[in-house]
């Protein structure tokens, strides 16, 4: 059973009538009586009784009617909401947050000009490290990854997207030693704990401040590893050494943490630009509204 068939199935079980059935379909009469005989073959059920001047529906159609015409409606259905999340009107869009970050007032703004221009649409977040974004996006879990664009530079199979320039800076609690000095230098730093994220959850990050490490003339011995960056910023902002982080983390605003930006991170700059990421094969037609809105 077909959905032309269907349709030509409750026309006449509505009309009754061959010829009126077949000019609100825009068939043939024969055409409709082929659809008719086909379904009553396809069923092993006799629909109508016709004779020359009427026609009637049986019992076993009576039901069909009430069936299909459930179905119809559901069909229907069915194919706008399809047809609303092809448009990209209605649907749902997930996007990743990287932890440890504050959500910026240029991320708020989009968001909010994003769900008042499509009310339709859901919008989901999820908040994790950098290895969770990076997983998510290839398992489909997220849509959109809002990252840090070294993180994700060497992934494959996506499409990254600057959203906003952003920088590293060491940064270090006024509660340490070194954090209570009026100047702090780079020497300063010898005699603290430098923590580091994990390579296995960034490595790009990892091999920033080991390249810096191999740059710079003083020696750190004690080196502290931490899983993730939200760990990086609660062990610096406790006290137990210093670290990098960029302008948007959650430690910035803490009255408690100083920001070194006279310890330039490499010579080329401590670029560690926002940006959304997402994957190449993800046809989700609500990632480019969100992404292009500028």
């Amino acid at each position: 059973m077909n959905t032309t068939q269907i349709k030509c199935f409750l026309t006449l079980a509505e009309t009754l009538n061959f010829t009126k059935a077949a000019s609100q379909l825009f068939i043939s009469q024969p055409g409709l009586s082929r659809q008719i005989v086909s379904l009553e073959r396809e069923l092993n059920t006799l629909l109508f009784i016709r004779d020359r001047h009427n026609v009637r529906l049986t019992p076993a159609a009576a039901v069909l009617v009430k069936e299909l015409s459930n179905f119809e409606n559901q069909l229907e259905e069915a194919v706008r909401k399809v047809q609303k999340i092809g448009q990209g009107y209605s649907g749902t869009l997930t996007l990743g947050l990287l932890g440890g970050q504050f959500v910026s007032e240029k991320l708020t703004t989009r968001v909010m000009e994003f769900m008042k221009a499509n009310p339709h649409i859901d919008l989901i977040f999820r908040q994790g490290s950098f290895h969770d974004l990076r997983s998510w996006l290839n398992t489909g879990e997220i849509d959109i990854a809002v990252t840090l664009d070294f993180d994700v530079a060497a992934m494959d199979g996506v499409i990254i997207s600057q959203f906003y320039k952003d920088s590293t800076v060491f940064a270090i609690s006024k509660h340490t030693r070194t954090g209570r000095k009026k100047v702090i230098k780079m020497e300063d730093l010898a005699d603290e704990t430098l923590i580091i994220i994990s390579p296995d959850d960034c490595r790009a990050g990892y091999e920033l401040v080991h390249a810096f490490l191999k740059r710079s003339p003083l020696k750190y011995s004690d080196i502290r590893y931490a899983p993730n960056l939200a760990t990086v910023m609660m062990w610096i902002e406790a006290g137990l050494g210093f670290g990098l982080v960029n302008h948007t983390s959650n430690i910035v605003a803490s009255s408690s943490i100083r920001l070194l930006e006279n310890i330039p991170l490499s010579p080329g700059g401590n670029n560690a630009n926002t940006c959304f990421v997402w994957k190449v094969d993800n046809y989700n037609p609500a990632i480019p509204m969100f992404t292009n809105m500028d």
